[in-house]
C-alpha cells in the first residue's frame, strides 16, 4: 500500500495501518473520556486501532499525539476504519488529505442516484449488474476521501462530486459550484477499496 500510493501521489505523504492484533496505544485524558463514552465494543476496538495509526502519522509530521484535539475534517490527517483494520495519513504541507476503507461492505444500489454525478452514474448503469456493486463501492471510498479532504462546512453533496474519468482507479475531481479540484487514488484489496484524496 505505501508503495502503491507512493508511486501515484504528487505530495509526500505518511501513512499508517494498525488492525486488532496490534497493542493498544497509551491513550490521554481526552482519548480515554471518548473511548469512555462508547458503549459499543466493536466501536471501542476500532477506537483504539484508529488512534494507534492516527497518533504515528501524527509524530512522524511533528504534530502531538493527543488525538482529541484534531478537528474534522483535518487539512493535515485523516482517518478510517472498517472491519478490524484502520489506516491513517497524515500529510505535512497541509493542503487537504483523506482516506476511505471500506471492507466488506457495499452501499445499496437505491444509493446511486443519490451519490453520483449524472456522468458517473450514466457509465455505472451500462455496467453488468454483477460489477455494479464493486464499482458502487469503489465510489463510495473516492467520495468520503474527497469529503474528507473538503474544508468545512462541506460544499455540496455526492452527487455534485465530478470525476475526470470514473473509469480510471486514478483520476482528477471537481465540486460543482467551487473552485476545489482534488487527484483521487484507489487501490483495489481482497474484500474492498480504499480511496486517498489530496487537495490540489
Amino acid at each position: 500500500m505505501h508503495n502503491a500510493f507512493g508511486a501515484v501521489c504528487t505530495a509526500p505523504i505518511l501513512l499508517a495501518l494498525r488492525d486488532l492484533s496490534c497493542p493498544p496505544p497509551e491513550l490521554s485524558a481526552g482519548e480515554s473520556s471518548q473511548y469512555a463514552g462508547m458503549s459499543s465494543e466493536k466501536r471501542r476496538a476500532e477506537y483504539l486501532i484508529g488512534r494507534a495509526a492516527l497518533k504515528s502519522v501524527l509524530a512522524g509530521i511533528g504534530h502531538g499525539e493527543d488525538t482529541s484535539a484534531v478537528q474534522w475534517p483535518s487539512d493535515y490527517c485523516s482517518l478510517s476504519h472498517s472491519h478490524g483494520h484502520a489506516v491513517a495519513v497524515a500529510l505535512r504541507d497541509g493542503r487537504g488529505i483523506g482516506i476511505d476503507l471500506q471492507l466488506r461492505r457495499t452501499p445499496p444500489f437505491m444509493m446511486a442516484e443519490r451519490i453520483l454525478a449524472d456522468e458517473t452514474l450514466d457509465w455505472w448503469r451500462a455496467l453488468p449488474e454483477p460489477e455494479q456493486a464493486s464499482a458502487l463501492q469503489r465510489f463510495w471510498t473516492v467520495n468520503e476521501a474527497v469529503y474528507k479532504a473538503c474544508p468545512a462546512p462541506q460544499p455540496a453533496y455526492f452527487r455534485h462530486y465530478r470525476m475526470t474519468d470514473p473509469t480510471r482507479l486514478e483520476s482528477g475531481l471537481t465540486i460543482d459550484g467551487t473552485d476545489y479540484r482534488f487527484e483521487v487514488h484507489t487501490l483495489v484489496l481482497a474484500e474492498g477499496f480504499i480511496s486517498l484524496a489530496l487537495r490540489v
